[in-house]
């Protein structure tokens, strides 16, 4: 190649790479400069980690404490995250309509911020000071100034109202920020009795008053209303009479990995249509009014929480199913998508299992009989059984080699449209629907 278009190739590269990094470093600056003429304040929001809202005599403020906003003044509480997310966005994009840039102090006067009416102020890695004079003699805009620059804005007036609200408005609504999954044991106190649940090993128990296996949907479905309650208005007013027996109930429930007890108390009033209901909670404040959601703890029993299935069967974790009625035995065992007992010539289809394993999992009991025993039951030697198992070959070496229950259950007599049946490995003898048990034995007919 010619040795001068060899450097006029390399000095156009050079001019280009050249070009390209000024470009970079010029590109943001520009950005910037048409950003803050655009907009009253340029920061990034996720940068401040301090909220001072002063207007008057008072002032509200917010702090970011492990990634949550906390209320610190006037009063002491968790803040709406949302509400400080709407009040720094509204700061960070505050549209500027006109601007004065240089103005005399008779302006500043006239703009009402000689002495601001509202000032916020941002503090963090970009700090930022606006403030918030007197309406222009335009409908819907204000003075604004901010902070390091002389000139007078005039922007919306929209964040006046946000800067303005009621300092409880800060506040986080929502009682708690836990979950159900964050409980491990919750004890519920009323006057007709207390009633405790644990999870053990990621299943809810009851251990008052009665010992038996709980449904995590219906613990759950108890529980997130409580913990999500709505705190309609804080620093309630006591009842204007004394608190009488069965007005009261509370619960005390306990973070997983131990930590200070949650303890909430509800009050409900002599009108069951009111949209609110007293309640105390003291990380809150104290007396507070909280949605009609809180009544579910007067609503609770044992009864409602209680595991009424006989089992759950994952399709894939099984490898036989045993089912005996009337006499008749089947032992189907998986034959690639579908089930068959070759002894006796019997194959059920991919679906006719699955359809099996389904009445199973949704069975659910119709009522506990703990007054019964298994001979008037006909559970001594039961009519009819079912038995989902995994087969474990010899070389498994976690578990023995043979037959593993997964779920089951046995079925006796006829009550009243209904079929007594038992959990297998339960003791508790309970009432199901007869679907399940029409259903083994026309299978397992002739």
């Amino acid at each position: 190649m010619n040795p001068r278009a060899t450097i006029a190739l390399l000095l156009v590269t050079l001019l280009a790479v050249g070009g390209l990094v000024y470009l970079r470093k010029i590109a943001p600056i520009t950005r910037d400069a048409a950003e803050l003429k655009r907009y009253a304040a340029v920061f990034d929001p996720e940068a401040i980690n301090e909220i001072d809202i002063v207007r008057g005599t008072e002032t509200v403020s917010l702090r970011r404490e492990n990634d949550a906003w906390r209320l610190t003044a006037p009063v002491a509480d968790r803040a709406a995250p949302e509400d400080v997310d709407r009040l720094l966005t509204a700061v960070r994009f505050l549209d500027v309509r006109d601007r004065n840039d240089s103005p005399d102090d008779a302006a500043v006067a006239e703009a009402g911020l000689a002495s601001p009416r509202l000032r916020i102020d941002l503090r963090g890695d970009q700090p930022v000071r606006l403030e918030l004079g007197a309406n222009t003699a335009l409908p819907g805009e204000i003075f604004a100034r901010v902070s390091g620059r002389t000139g007078i804005l005039r922007v919306p007036d929209d964040i006046v109202a946000l800067a303005t609200a009621p300092a409880e408005s800060f506040r986080d609504p929502r009682l708690t920020q836990s979950v159900a999954e964050d409980i491990e044991k919750f004890t519920v106190r009323r006057a007709d009795g207390e009633m405790t649940l644990r999870r053990e090993r990621g299943r809810w128990m009851i251990e008052k008053p009665v010992a038996a296996p709980a449904d995590r949907r219906a613990v759950q479905a108890f529980l997130e209303p409580l913990l999500g309650l709505r705190v309609v208005k804080f620093g309630a007013a006591a009842p204007e009479t004394a608190v009488l027996p069965g007005q009261s109930a509370s619960i005390v429930m306990t973070p997983v990995g131990g930590g200070e007890d949650l303890s909430l108390e509800v009050i409900r009033g002599p009108d069951e249509a009111s949209e609110t209901v007293l309640a105390r909670f003291a990380p809150r404040g104290g007396l507070i009014e909280v949605d009609a959601a809180a009544r579910g703890i007067f609503e609770v029993s044992p009864e409602s929480l209680r595991d009424k299935s006989l089992g759950y069967v994952e399709a894939d974790a099984i490898d036989r199913i045993t089912i005996e009625s009337d006499g008749i035995r089947l032992d189907l065992r998986r034959d690639g998508d579908d089930w068959t007992d070759t002894a006796r010539g019997v194959k059920l289809s991919a679906e006719d299992g699955a359809r099996l394993i389904e009445l199973f999992n949704e069975a659910r009991a119709s009522s506990f009989q703990p007054g019964i025993t298994a001979r008037d039951a006909g559970l001594e030697t039961p009519r009819q059984r079912i038995v989902f198992s995994a087969w474990l070959s010899e070389n498994t070496a976690e578990d023995a080699a043979g037959g593993h229950l997964i779920a089951g259950a046995d079925f006796g007599g006829e009550a009243e449209g209904a079929v007594y049946a038992r959990a297998a490995g339960a003791e508790e003898i309970m009432t199901v629907p007869p679907d399940l048990s029409l259903k083994l034995r026309a299978l397992a007919a002739p």
